[in-house]
């Protein structure tokens, strides 16, 4: 029986990733609440779930769980710069002042939500050789080369520099 290569691995990997993230989103979206502590309950269950019916190793599914937060906390980081560029581009000079009032407070609230997450998404930016990760772009923190990619993959090394750590970005 011939052995799975390298890449055949890395493809299971990258699948049985998909398969945590809907399972998460499963969880979420059956939940009644909507929070980012629902959501967090959601991956563990997700977690919990995977590695007692054999899905993945107790091991695999802790990394999964780790990838998923991260992942989402990038999201949180971006939908916040979207915030930020969207208050810079409106003109006040062509709102009333009733409806810029409205809605600086709503923007207010939203972003003070989105920032801590951003904070912590900000953290979680580094990306290390031999992890998962979603698409995106990954820049080399040594050589600054970045490598864009459309789909779930396992982070290799840089091809131009051959260091393993990275910052990711969408």
């Amino acid at each position: 029986m011939d052995k799975p290569n390298t890449e055949q691995l890395k493809d299971k990997l990258a699948e049985q990733y998909d398969k945590f993230a809907a399972r998460a989103h499963e969880l979420f979206a059956a939940g009644r609440e909507k929070s980012n502590e629902a959501l967090h309950v959601a991956i563990e269950k997700a977690r919990e779930q995977m590695a007692a019916l054999g899905e993945l190793s107790e091991e695999q599914a802790k990394e999964f769980q780790q990838y998923l937060q991260r992942d989402l906390e990038q999201t949180a980081r971006d939908f916040h710069k979207l915030g930020e560029g969207a208050k810079d581009k409106l003109n006040p000079s062509r709102i009333g002042a009733g409806a810029l009032d409205s809605m600086a407070a709503l923007l207010y609230v939203g972003s003070e939500a989105l920032l801590i997450m951003s904070i912590k998404a900000e953290e979680a930016l580094t990306y290390k050789a031999g992890e998962i990760t979603s698409a995106g772009t990954l820049t080399c923190s040594n050589c600054g080369h970045a490598s864009d990619f459309s789909q779930t993959h396992i982070v290799q090394l840089c091809p131009q520099c051959k260091r393993g750590i990275f910052k990711k970005s969408y």
